[in-house]
């Protein structure tokens, strides 16, 4: 909880005392917007549909269940359960929905709120959609089920076969990664910008430790979330930079989906 608090209040002084914004560098055009909210709510409500199909392991299935053969790197994890990391996790993910309303301190994010929040809600819908299809698609069994420490009806539920990839993991990494990466674009002159970073980048952190120790990720899953989250967390704003911008960014015209490169 310390970064999460930490980075709560970097943005503010890094909002209140930085310069003003240079020129708002986001556009939104509505072909695009509508094709990322299609694509996410498509992947999302899919996943969430096949989620119901997944059987949870049987009596007979979970005795047969061997901790040597997991990943000597993942073994470890199957020996975890706490149920203070598991609360810390959740309290985190909750904490870190939070951080990108700390962006509308600033004055250029608040007359600009309709884009910035389209950008953050695409950003989760296709985070949620990516993790639950991911998930559910490859059913992983979690640490637990390896684990004696764990009751059978734990074990036994549906849940228990969705371990890859990690969802707090990756729904905190993109909401981290999305505020540091707006106001990475919005101040360019801040000094405060290293430190944004650090922060977002502790936040997912903090919380694929906390699962790892609660018993319900693998390393791997932790690593494969944060990458999720943060990539979309950056990509998404980044595709929508204004072609007037350096750097590039997405179109889509009647011709097709193209990327402008501008420098």
């Amino acid at each position: 909880m310390l970064s999460l608090r930490n980075l709560f209040v970097l943005l503010f002084l890094a909002l209140t005392l930085s310069v003003g914004a240079q020129q708002f560098p986001y556009t939104l055009e509505w072909k695009r917007e509508v094709s990322f909210f299609a694509l996410g709510g498509g992947l999302s409500v899919t996943g969430h549909l096949l989620e119901t199909e997944i059987n949870p392991l049987t009596t007979e299935q979970l005795a047969a269940q061997r901790r040597s053969k997991i990943w000597f790197l993942d073994r470890g994890a199957t020996r975890n359960e706490c149920a203070v990391a598991r609360r810390v996790s959740d309290e985190l993910l909750r904490g870190a929905m939070l951080v990108p309303a700390t962006l509308a301190v600033g004055r250029t994010t608040r007359r600009k709120g309709l884009v910035v929040g389209t950008m953050l809600a695409q950003t989760m819908l296709l985070n949620d959609g990516f993790t639950k299809m991911t998930k559910v698609l490859i059913r992983r069994n979690r640490p637990l089920i390896y684990n004696e420490a764990f009751s059978i009806g734990a074990k036994s539920l549906n849940d228990a076969r969705q371990s890859f990839v990690s969802g707090h993991t990756s729904n905190t990494a993109a909401l981290s990664f999305f505020t540091a990466k707006v106001f990475h674009d919005l101040y360019p002159d801040s000094p405060w910008r290293p430190a944004i970073w650090a922060g977002a980048a502790a936040i997912p952190l903090a919380t694929g430790y906390a699962r790892y120790q609660a018993g319900k990720h693998f390393p791997t899953d932790i690593v494969a979330g944060y990458a999720l989250g943060a990539t979309l967390g950056i990509l998404i704003p980044q595709l929508h930079k204004s072609p007037t911008e350096e750097g590039w960014s997405l179109s889509i015209t009647e011709e097709g989906v193209g990327l402008s490169l501008r420098w």
